[in-house]
């Protein structure tokens, strides 16, 4: 989920709902022109390249694990 927002001097203010006690990142832009390229580029120094290849099926396989029958 991507929800963007503003700052108003005072709180971060999100252009969409959130849950209650929903935990977000804030990922400061300069401006708008290249949202998605801030964002990525932002995030991209923290890629480890050995471990895209299991992202693929990563988020099901939690779920699996998170729901499992015991």
């Amino acid at each position: 989920m991507s929800i963007t927002g503003y700052y108003d001097g005072t709180a971060v203010q999100v252009n969409g709902q959130l849950q209650m006690n929903q935990r977000v990142i804030v990922i400061p832009i300069e401006n708008e022109e290249n949202l998605i390229d801030t964002a990525a580029g932002g995030l991209h120094k923290y890629a480890n390249p050995s471990m895209i290849g299991l992202e693929k099926d990563a988020w099901r396989e939690a779920m699996v694990k998170k729901h499992a029958q015991k």
